[in-house]
């Protein structure tokens, strides 16, 4: 009887166990999947899913710096009259901002597995696919003493290019942060990019974008695209 008892609590704790395990998996923090579109047309962006209500902006088919075409990521969808609505984050100054469009606005769904994870404190970054981690470097971060420090939020890359100026490095990934520092003529979006001076990272030399040391850009250039989740703390 004894034998049976034990057995059966086995059997039990173990159920528990994969049950337990079932659950931690589901609230792994880490495992984002980031559902995004570009815009179709050039339409109002509005605060509520009702055309009638306050404007946030418009949707665009370009990056502030032109270089690339603006993605929109989704936030949950709403059916209004008949009408498909999506709730967006929308790319602009000051960061946070979100609005309503109608779906036949926006191009087909592309998903992104992916996230990257800059902690500024500890000027490091992390990156992960389906809640493991894959990757991680030191980087470089915005200045706190100069007020430029890095703004912290939930973005998403939004452009990748080859980098032709030294200062970058040789890859540059854009993101849907914006800095603090607004004097740079591509709207001075947060990037995170290689560099030419490696001896400053870990720090915090940068106007607000994220530099890693050039091997460390060109690890990260196949790990990362357009979609990726930028989480930075």
């Amino acid at each position: 009887m004894a034998l049976l008892a034990a057995v059966a609590l086995a059997l039990v704790a173990a159920v528990s166990a994969r049950a337990a395990n079932a659950r931690g998996a589901a609230k792994n923090p880490y495992d984002v999947i980031t559902r995004f579109a570009v815009a179709n047309v050039q339409k109002p962006i509005y605060r509520q899913p009702d055309v009638h209500s306050r404007l946030v902006n418009k949707l665009s088919f370009y990056t502030t710096d032109t270089e690339a075409l603006q993605t929109y990521r989704f936030i949950a969808a709403k059916r209004v009259h008949g009408v498909l609505w999506e709730h967006i984050d929308v790319p602009m100054r000051p960061n946070g901002q979100t609005g309503w469009v109608k779906r036949a606005w926006l191009g087909p769904v592309k998903t992104a597995d992916t996230l990257i994870i800059v902690k500024r404190r500890l000027e490091r970054l992390w990156v992960y696919r389906r809640g493991v981690m894959i990757f991680t470097s030191p980087v470089g971060v915005g200045n706190w003493a100069s007020g430029w420090a890095t703004p912290p939020g939930h973005f998403w890359i939004d452009q990748g290019f080859t980098s032709t100026d030294p200062f970058y490095g040789p890859w540059a990934f854009g993101t849907t942060d914006f800095s603090n520092d607004t004097q740079f003529p591509d709207g001075s979006i947060v990037g995170i990019h290689g560099t030419n001076a490696p001896w400053l990272i870990p720090g915090d030399p940068s106007h607000g974008c994220v530099r890693l040391q050039d091997p460390e850009i060109l690890k990260l250039k196949p790990l990362v695209g357009i979609g990726t989740a930028v989480w930075i703390e």
